[in-house]
């Protein structure tokens, strides 16, 4: 599931979202980083999630009355019609009759968009509209979730679930306020505040994914073991993933004719590499006091290196012909003397089965139990009664 906070690709970016994009980026990375988290393991029994803030939007919540909260708040015709102007309480979706507002999906970025002065309210609106269509299908699915949620799960176990939950977003929090070097919650909601987001909004967010998430676990039936038929299966039909290539870690030495006395004392000075090499003093010693390239600092280290990755054909078939160990020949350049040696040469290498068999099963067990959590989450739509502003639309 991913954050109601708002998220656009840089290239999206128009100038508002870009002084907005840093900490879009921050949060959603936060808020999507804990949905693999368990909320079974410090509860015994699973609670209801604590309830929405509100079903209404903040902006119709300061109105006097409850007679002008209902006369004010702006319901499309769910067709996505250019007539409706989307404002923070419009209505774009109703879930088994609620309302889904267009602050709850997008509150924040709305407000950047809002206050974006080189954009027309065409623009403003279009935007708006591309950005609820993206979130929308994702958010109903939090809110199918959230109201199968409090209809199974007995109210007095919710205030347990969103004290554990306190915790880890205090974590979460402590880390932010770290990576800003700030020290209290006042000094963050001040730097969350230009960004049109808060403390409150986070924690809202964090709750709201936690519970979603751990709910599905909890109606999503996972396999208490895995085969060794199955899991043999799988490794055979993904050898890949369990096999490295060939690959060497390579030093090379060069000895520039520039600086050397041309080719005469460049050939000289490669000579004395050679003579020294013969004798069994180190290569990297050698570069590092005879190599004329930037290699040389790292007593010519060039790392490793895999087939097809020179642009040099010959001397890569070369490298590869060679043990850990083996040297080339001097190359003769048009500028410079070279002598390549190899450290290490490992062969392409298929893990055994039993060395990754730990792996399999996880990697098993984390298949099925997504496949196990698409399919409750579609059994659950297919229950809900689902309207949007989008419906009339053509399908893309």
């Amino acid at each position: 599931m991913e954050a109601i906070v708002a998220r656009t690709s840089s290239s999206q970016l128009f100038p508002a979202q870009r002084r907005y994009a840093p900490w879009l980026l921050a949060i959603v990375v936060l808020l999507s980083g804990c949905q693999g988290k368990s909320l079974i393991d410090d509860n015994p029994v699973f609670a209801e999630a604590p309830p929405r803030r509100s079903l209404t939007n903040k902006s119709t919540v300061a109105l006097s009355d409850d007679t002008e909260d209902e006369s004010r708040i702006q319901t499309v015709s769910f067709a996505g019609s250019s007539e409706s102007k989307i404002v923070g309480n419009t209505v774009v979706a109703e879930v088994n009759g609620r309302p889904i507002f267009v602050d709850d999906l997008i509150g924040s970025l709305r407000l950047a968009i809002e206050a974006e002065e080189s954009l027309s309210d065409e623009q403003r609106q279009q935007i708006l509209q591309k950005q609820i269509k993206g979130r929308l299908d994702n958010y109903i699915e939090q809110e199918i979730v959230v109201q199968a949620l409090k209809q199974k799960i007995p109210e007095d176990r919710q205030q347990v679930i969103e004290e554990s939950l306190e915790k880890p977003f205090g974590e979460v929090i402590a880390n932010i306020k770290k990576d800003r070097k700030l020290t209290t919650d006042e000094e963050l909601n001040q730097v969350l505040s230009a960004e049109g987001l808060s403390v409150d909004l986070l924690r809202e967010s964090f709750f709201r994914i936690q519970m979603v998430n751990g709910y599905l676990s909890t109606l999503a039936e996972s396999p208490d073991t895995i085969s060794r038929v199955e899991m043999l299966a799988y490794y055979d039909g993904h050898n890949d993933d369990f096999t490295t290539k060939e690959r060497i870690r390579w030093q090379e030495l060069v000895v520039l004719f520039a600086g050397n006395g041309g080719r005469e004392g460049a050939e000289d000075r490669m000579t004395e590499v050679v003579k020294q090499l013969q004798e069994d003093v180190g290569f990297a010693e050698l570069a590092i006091k005879y190599s004329d390239a930037l290699s040389a600092e790292k007593r010519g280290d060039m790392g490793w290196l895999t087939r097809g990755s020179l642009a040099d054909n010959a001397l890569e078939q070369q490298l590869f012909s060679l043990p850990s160990g083996g040297m080339t020949k001097v190359h003769v350049r048009d500028d410079r003397f070279e002598v390549y040696r190899v450290v290490d040469h490992q062969p392409a290498r298929t893990t055994p089965f039993q060395e990754v068999q730990k792996e399999i099963e996880q990697r098993i067990r984390a298949e099925k139990s997504r496949a196990a959590r698409q399919k409750t989450m579609q059994d659950l739509r297919a229950g809900a009664s689902v309207v949007t502003m989008f419906d009339d639309q053509p399908k893309s």
